[in-house]
């Protein structure tokens, strides 16, 4: 079994001005990554901290690790679609920064890699709970239909060099579901497909990421309205309705959004109002569907009686930062 992953598979790490999150990193995935020799990519997005010096530091410990420096500063879509570009191994994977590997399934990637070479490498993330055991996708619809809605996790997808070089990056365009948008749109213009479900939780997220912004005032039209017109526009020709709605539905129940402890939290920091409902109305029966009245009756709970109104300035008042 060869296990050499150096002229397999490139990990691409965007980042800028996250150099103690990025040092972090390092320190974490090298150990891991060494024994099979996969090339180390980072892309520093003009960042102003010292990210040239720490990555330059860490060059003497693994030959494979590569930095480039850009002139200036993408958008995030731009730096992801440079990012899948730059590499020349058959595969290519990126994630953030912030993310953390599971060292023990890499000799699993890179043997299904090298010897089954699919077209893309779908692995669970941040703990997920999928309940669909290790497959290889040969059909598309069905794909989305059982794990389309898990793509928007950052370093979701292993991409082939197949899949990069026919992508229509500029049509897929989307500041919120890039990834998603690239890797069905491109599916949909192929006959024959291999998309390789590992079911393995693969990546995390670094205790340092837990920032304030888990829970962005733009929520409900991120998760909800933008993601229900993203997936209803991937061509009919290749996904079905049935498979779009449960795209669409699942995501939100995945991650809660429409439970009751989710919606309260949500309207402390008003996420959720009267008028935030009424732009998510017509979108509320595709990503929450039966729960129109409790979403109504959530963007108008009086927070006096918000256990999280209270818990929030509270915290707020003693730190004068956000809670959520």
């Amino acid at each position: 079994m060869n296990l050499d992953g150096c002229d397999l598979l490139t990990i691409c790490v965007p980042t800028c001005n996250q150099v103690v999150v990025l040092c972090d990193m390092l320190e974490d995935m090298i150990p891991k990554i060494s024994s099979y020799h996969i090339r180390l990519l980072i892309i520093d997005n003009y960042s102003s901290d010292n990210t040239q010096g720490v990555v330059a530091g860490y060059s003497d410990r693994y030959e494979n690790l590569s930095y480039i420096r850009l002139d200036r500063q993408l958008d995030n879509d731009a730096l992801f679609e440079m990012a899948l570009k730059l590499p020349r191994t058959p595969y290519c994977w990126v994630i953030r920064d912030i993310n953390r590997l599971n060292g023990s399934y890499l000799c699993s990637v890179i043997n299904i890699l090298r010897n089954q070479t699919p077209d893309l490498y779908v692995i669970a993330c941040n703990k997920r709970s999928f309940g669909i055991p290790s497959r290889v996708y040969n059909d598309a619809n069905a794909f989305l239909h059982d794990l389309g809605w898990c793509l928007i996790y950052s370093g979701a997808v292993i991409f082939s060099r197949k899949i990069i070089d026919i992508a229509d990056f500029e049509k897929c365009r989307n500041p919120y579901f890039f990834s998603f948008n690239i890797v069905f749109e491109t599916l949909s213009r192929l006959d024959r497909i291999s998309v390789f479900w590992s079911g393995l939780d693969l990546l995390s997220e670094s205790p340092l990421s837990r920032d304030n912004s888990r829970n962005p005032r733009g929520v409900f039209h991120i998760y909800g309205v933008l993601w229900t017109k993203t997936v209803l526009a991937l061509p009919d020709s290749s996904y079905s309705k049935k498979a779009k709605l449960r795209c669409i539905r699942v995501l939100g129940k995945k991650n809660h959004l429409y439970s009751a402890h989710h919606l309260k939290r949500q309207r402390v920091v008003g996420s959720l109002t009267p008028e935030i409902y009424k732009e998510c109305y017509d979108y509320i029966r595709y990503f929450a569907p039966g729960n129109e009245l409790r979403f109504f009756f959530y963007s108008r709970y009086p927070n006096r009686l918000n256990k999280y109104y209270r818990r929030y300035h509270r915290y707020y008042r003693n730190t004068g930062s956000p809670l959520f």
